[in-house]
């Protein structure tokens, strides 16, 4: 009976140890199959992940196709990238012209890593700015001079009925130049150490910047056709050398203005505004200096280019420019001579709103060939998923 019994007890553990056994190969398996999935879950996770991040990578490389393109409205070509882990394959959908100086783009980028695809698309405003800074120097300037502690040149964008700056939009430069030269040459006026509060940027732009937009060439020739264009009010300096412009309103927001004083070939001729002067629109002066003696308000875009030529502001009298002034020597000055000179109570702030004012006076043929000299700024109206 005795050795029954222990035969019967040496079954119940066999049993029990393989029901034992069986349980924790039960949980072995379950728990690696979990273990399988969830690593396939991380892994589709980690996949869409990447695929969405080089998706979005993808809208930012488009944006800066559109920003480079040289035609209006901008046409990139559709274009594919392929990285280590992954590519984006980015499509320009669609590219229309909303206006002169804009255009709107609607971009599609494709994010593909580790079998997972992401479908990102934009819709992107191309801007273009007639000038890249509130005073523009270009060409072979000689000297600049910035008199007294009441000037001040801005180039947030400013609301030309307020004069106060708005809040969002791009700033440009307070002064930008073709090279390092001219740009010492302004660091220079300032004095050493720099006067602070007379130059003005937004906080991620510089206050004095070189730029390769509009090059002396585009200014001349934009000049020439302003000019030439059948809303253009010309006035000619006399051989005297020199012609007074004295208590004149050029133009106002609802019917801006055109005006263009072609100077003489010889040096030394001047144009000079004193009284009261007021203006809104363009205003072009060629082969001759600008003095601005007497009271000024201008809305809209000053050009001053060609040989033997500056941009002044003299006298007690208040002067402000809401939009952009353009000065373009394409002469060879004298060591002396200062293409920017200014002295005063003188405010040159950028303003879009002002400069927009001038687009209608503008040939259509002309601002056809200017897209590619002019600044961009590149916005986003929309962004989604297009898929999850």
């Amino acid at each position: 009976m005795r050795n029954k019994s222990l035969r019967s007890q040496r079954g119940m553990v066999l049993m029990t140890s393989l029901m034992i056994l069986a349980v924790l190969l039960a949980v072995g398996i379950g728990a690696g199959v979990m273990l399988r999935n969830d690593f396939q879950v991380l892994a589709n996770l980690r996949g869409s992940t990447e695929a969405f991040y080089f998706s979005a990578a993808g809208v930012e490389w488009g944006k800066r196709e559109i920003a480079q393109a040289t035609t209006f409205p901008p046409t990139p070509a559709n274009q594919s990238k392929s990285f280590s882990s992954g590519q984006f394959a980015v499509a320009f959908l669609s590219s229309t012209a909303v206006g002169p100086l804009a255009a709107q783009i609607v971009v599609q980028s494709t994010g593909t890593a580790r079998g997972a695809d992401h479908v990102l698309q934009a819709q992107l405003t191309k801007s273009y700015d007639l000038a890249d800074a509130a005073v523009v120097l270009r060409g072979n300037a000689a000297g600049v001079n910035l008199t007294g502690n009441t000037i001040f040149v801005s180039g947030a964008d400013h609301d030309p009925t307020t004069g106060n700056p708005i809040a969002g939009p791009k700033a440009r430069s307070a002064v930008s130049s073709a090279d390092d030269t001219v740009a010492g040459l302004i660091f220079q006026a300032l004095g050493n150490p720099p006067r602070l509060g007379i130059l003005e940027s937004g906080p991620d732009t510089p206050v004095i910047a070189t730029s390769t937009y509009l090059p002396a060439a585009f200014i001349t020739q934009l000049a020439d056709e302003l000019c030439a264009s059948a809303s253009a009010t010309v006035h000619s300096v006399p051989s005297s050398g020199g012609v007074i412009v004295d208590n004149q309103n050029w133009g106002n927001q609802t019917s801006p203005q055109l005006h263009c004083i072609d100077g003489l070939l010889a040096s030394g001729d001047a144009v000079t505004l004193t009284g009261t002067v007021s203006g809104v629109g363009i205003l072009v002066v060629k082969n001759a200096d600008l003095i601005i003696a007497g009271t000024f308000r201008w809305d809209g875009l000053i050009i001053v280019t060609g040989t033997d030529i500056s941009f002044k502001t003299a006298g007690p009298s208040s002067k402000d420019l809401l939009g952009a002034v353009l000065v373009n020597e394409a002469g060879i000055p004298g060591s002396g001579r200062a293409a920017l000179d200014i002295e005063g109570t003188v405010r040159l702030l950028f303003s879009r709103q002002a400069l927009s004012l001038t687009v209608p006076l503008i040939p259509t043929a002309t601002i056809n060939s200017a897209h590619g000299s002019l600044p961009t700024t590149i916005s986003q109206n929309y962004w989604r998923a297009v898929t999850p």
